[in-house]
């Protein structure tokens, strides 16, 4: 497979995820919970967290159970789908709803053409030990172990790039350029392959993508931290979405 059939290979399958019945933008709420049971808009019943982290669910009106969410558990009540959101120690019920109007309109994701060009060398610099700070977009501050920094040149200009490793391992990055806001979501997120053992590198920005926080503002995104704000123009990777109807 060729690189533009390999780039429109990935897109077509964010388009599929992103316009999913139950994907990112079928997010309707996110509930803090505490451990006195409470309502949640749109759920029957009373929802709590317990004391080892789960939710616990109680009048539902399904036979006077009680209904208890751990970890990657789901639970479906009518049509919308429950989930446990854990950030942490602090617990949230998230309710996923497949008629949520921006659910329903979601028709694509506005995409720059790919190139080759995008795709730049970079050199790898690990930084074991080393911490940043990562703010959220609800403005919590909480300190993650920093990867390395991807040091590479956009238009003569030397730039850095701050990655840190998801919970899978692999190397991701957030970072902010000239067209937020314009052309593009206001923040977008970029994997970045691992690096070979002599750390050359690609950081190849026709990968961008929108944060979930792009189809829901339900979703606590991490925005960039200072060192991947960057004032030149990313003309490359995913836009924004496009709702139709």
């Amino acid at each position: 497979m060729g690189f533009e059939d390999d780039w429109r290979a990935w897109h077509e399958s964010r388009e599929r995820y992103a316009g999913a019945e139950y994907g990112p933008a079928a997010l309707e709420s996110t509930n803090w919970l505490i451990t006195e049971p409470a309502a949640v808009e749109g759920v029957p019943g009373l929802w709590a967290r317990t004391d080892d982290g789960a939710i616990r669910g109680s009048d539902l009106g399904v036979g006077g159970s009680v209904i208890t969410l751990r970890g990657a558990e789901t639970l479906r009540l009518g049509r919308r789908e429950l989930r446990v959101f854990d950030r942490r120690g602090a617990v949230a019920l998230r309710v996923f709803n497949p008629r949520r109007r921006e659910r329903e309109h979601f028709s694509a994701i506005d995409a720059y053409p790919p190139r080759q060009g995008w795709r730049i060398p970079a050199s790898f610099e690990p930084t074991p030990g080393e911490r940043i700070t990562v703010t959220t977009i609800d403005g919590q501050a909480t300190e993650s172990e920093l990867a390395g920094r991807l040091h590479f040149a956009l238009d003569g200009n030397p730039l850095t790039l701050h990655a840190t490793r998801t919970p899978q391992g692999g190397l991701t990055a957030v970072f902010a350029d000239g067209t937020n806001g314009i052309e593009t979501y206001r923040f977008r997120f970029l994997p970045i392959d691992e690096p070979d053992p002599d750390g050359s590198a690609i950081v190849d920005f026709n990968r961008a993508y929108l944060p979930p926080c792009a189809f829901s503002d339900q979703y606590l995104c991490p925005q960039p931290p200072n060192g991947n704000r960057y004032s030149l123009p990313i003309r490359a990777g995913e836009r924004a979405v496009v709702f139709g109807g």
